[in-house]
């Protein structure tokens, strides 16, 4: 069988099945958006991703947009344990003829995410290869029990995401498809210029309620089935209170994209958080303090899956070895 005919979630499920972990791994490889490991009077949160040319960046992104998206979606996963960033590193394959000035320019976007997220990179490796390849490895840390974790969802909590869905998935589209960004910079950016939501995180995870979540980067409906399966329950969502712009809805309207397309694609770097019903407000007051804002946009039930609007549906998500930017 090929991986392709696999998947990547199944994949990453057959080659974590069996690996050697000891008592100071709480969270280990393919049970959460990263690792989380008992370190001293504190946790730590480790994640690693990498990305490729020919896979995640399209033609016309400047080298400082490869280097912030790459560095964004490292930081991201921390920020939906709710860790505080602590330091980054990034590995390169390099083609021999690839244009040094590029390179400095992705490490200047990447360094200017480090600033943002006070997160220094502190090393990391560079080799030969066919494309462009960078790796990245996020380092956090948390309070004991804070851990915002994909395994707490009960019945009855509230589900809500932090922001808009489908503005990057959008942006990728006009992007791909050679149309002019102009009248749609929001869109645009969204995709070129992402943000982590570690305010955001951190604020849910200092409330110390139990709460579960994960970051949007796959698609939102695919989370939410990350959620409940991971959880044991059914995450049940409202169209109609998902926060979509009016760019989106503008932009899907004229060129006839389905809602499910901005709802099943990701990029969004939001997340979306499953919380005692009794302790949201106080959540949700407290996320607006810091700055961000939580969305209310179903409920968990008894049952297995993702309803939406009360119909089950298939959370396919992205798969990096069935999809690609062509």
């Amino acid at each position: 069988m090929k991986a392709s005919e696999l998947g990547e979630r199944k994949l990453i499920e057959l080659l974590t099945r069996g690996l050697y972990t000891n008592k100071r791994v709480l969270a280990g490889a393919g049970e959460d958006d990263a690792a989380l490991i008992s370190f001293g009077g504190k946790e730590l949160v480790a994640k690693s991703d990498v990305m490729f040319s020919s896979t995640h960046f399209p033609k016309g992104m400047k080298p400082e947009q490869i280097g912030r998206k790459v560095a964004v979606a490292n930081i991201s996963d921390l920020a939906a344990m709710g860790a505080s960033p602590l330091a980054t590193l990034f590995s390169f394959g390099i083609p021999p003829q690839f244009d040094v000035n590029k390179l400095r320019g992705i490490m200047r976007g990447i360094n200017q995410v480090c600033m943002e997220y006070n997160a220094p990179l502190v090393g990391g490796d560079t080799k030969k290869a066919k494309e462009l390849s960078i790796c990245g490895i996020a380092l956090g840390e948390i309070g004991r029990g804070e851990a915002i974790r994909r395994c707490n969802a009960r019945a009855g909590d509230v589900v809500a995401v932090t922001g808009e869905i489908g503005n990057a998935a959008l942006g990728l589209m006009i992007l791909l498809k050679g149309m002019k960004s102009g009248r749609y910079p929001k869109l645009v950016n969204a995709f070129l210029n992402p943000s982590a939501r570690v305010k955001e995180g951190r604020a849910i995870a200092k409330c110390r309620v139990g709460a579960t979540g994960m970051d949007i980067t796959d698609g939102l409906l695919f989370s939410a089935g990350e959620i409940a399966r991971m959880s044991g329950v059914c995450l049940s969502l409202d169209s109609g209170r998902i926060p979509l712009s009016k760019e989106a809805r503008k932009f899907a309207k004229e060129h006839n994209v389905k809602e499910n397309y901005l709802l099943n694609n990701g990029e969004d770097y939001e997340l979306i958080v499953s919380i005692r019903r009794e302790s949201f407000e106080k959540v949700k007051s407290r996320v607006e303090d810091a700055g961000g804002a939580l969305f209310e946009i179903g409920k968990a039930l008894r049952g297995r899956g993702v309803l939406l609007d009360g119909k089950k549906i298939d959370a396919v998500g992205w798969d990096s070895l069935k999809s690609s930017l062509a």
